[in-house]
């Protein structure tokens, strides 16, 4: 029994689980609600972001499904062997891997900065102390779809790495 190779699994499993589900949930059920509720959903954000933390959720379920799926994929190439990599099987769990850096990528490295500059501008207009004007609310208006957009392209990208992944093992 090689318990090392179940560890690594249960890890990159069960992170994947966690971070598709939740990147699923957000994109289609929290991130609509938020947008409906407009200036309301300033307390929401705030609880998700600041007090529940769920940007470092996502940076660790990502992280630790990416690294165990690395960690995965060298063992089972055996050290990155040509003729597994180039097996329907490898050629599955590639392109599942290459999809879910992809990924990992837009959602670690272009939502923070997208999401705090959403937060900026958030203040920005907060500070004001009146209504937002039309250029606040168009600057707010394109960030916030920057966010939607590399959300829909994040969960797009997970979806077809799960496909993969999940039908990797039995392509001969």
């Amino acid at each position: 029994m090689d318990w090392l190779q179940i560890g690594l699994r249960i890890i990159h499993i069960g992170s994947g689980i966690l971070w598709v589900g939740g990147a699923a949930l957000f994109s289609l059920y929290i991130e609509p609600t938020l947008k409906a509720l407009g200036p309301d959903a300033e307390k929401v954000i705030n609880e998700l972001v600041e007090v529940r933390k769920v940007p470092i959720f996502f940076a660790t379920t990502s992280t630790l499904a990416v690294l165990g799926g690395v960690l995965l994929y060298w063992r089972d190439s055996n050290g990155l062997q040509l003729s597994w990599i180039t097996s329907p099987s490898g050629l599955a769990f590639t392109i599942g891997g290459l999809f879910a850096i992809a990924a990992w990528l837009g959602g670690n490295v272009f939502t923070r900065p997208a999401g705090e500059k959403g937060g900026a501008i958030g203040a920005e207009m907060k500070a004001g102390g009146g209504p937002p004007g039309a250029e606040l609310i168009g600057r707010m208006d394109a960030a916030q779809e920057r966010l939607r957009t590399i959300g829909r392209i994040t969960l797009a990208l997970l979806a077809v790495s799960v496909i993969a992944m999940a039908s990797a093992r039995f392509l001969y």
